[in-house]
């Protein structure tokens, strides 16, 4: 769950129980930061493993003291307190990688032009948040996003999923979102002038 910094308005939060390993939030950030359907380019990475059920959805999780801003030497992460993102600034990064060396997420990388890269929140309107079809990445104040994953978890652990339909939804109306979802990966695809292969 995502940690809350004292006045964030807004936290991005994973609900992994929801998960399902569908790649489509890896797709929509490498589409929306590059224009380009190449997952290795995106800022979210959904591990899965064959022999196990279980997809882990891996992002920035904006933490409350960030240690990848008190370790940059140069001072080139900041926080923007509108989105609750850290977000680096490549006019002063000098590529050290001292920020994905001390990441305990894993959640910083570079990309095919060497300039270091993290998830920004799209701005404070992530991309990824808008296709996921079962609602495994939430994006919101942290007031009503941490309460809606905190109740989510309860019902698991009580084992009463199905009475108040919060983790398990009709099969029809699953499918129904997930193609909701890549419809919406599509226009922005078209967007961006480019279609998937």
């Amino acid at each position: 769950m995502a940690q809350v910094r004292l006045g964030v308005k807004k936290v991005l939060a994973i609900d992994y129980s929801r998960c399902t390993g569908c790649h489509l939030c890896e797709l929509a950030c490498a589409t929306k930061h590059y224009g380009v359907v190449n997952p290795y380019l995106a800022r979210v990475t959904v591990m899965t493993q064959p022999e196990s059920p279980l997809s882990i959805p891996s992002v920035c999780m904006q933490c409350r003291d960030a240690p990848c801003a008190r370790v940059c030497p140069v001072n080139a992460i900041r926080y923007d307190e509108e989105t609750g993102a850290y977000l680096i600034d490549e006019a002063r990064c000098i590529g050290c990688l001292e920020c994905a060396y001390v990441c305990p997420y894993g959640a910083i990388g570079m990309d095919m032009k060497g300039e270091v890269i993290k998830c920004d929140l799209c701005g404070g309107d992530p991309e990824c948040v808008k296709v996921c079809p079962h609602e495994a990445l939430i994006y919101g104040p942290a007031n009503k996003v941490l309460p809606k994953i905190s109740r989510r978890r309860a019902v698991l652990v009580a084992g009463i999923v199905d009475a108040e339909k919060i983790l398990v939804k009709e099969p029809t109306e699953t499918v129904e979102k997930a193609k909701e979802a890549v419809k919406f990966l599509y226009k922005i695809w078209e967007k961006v002038g480019k279609k998937p292969t």
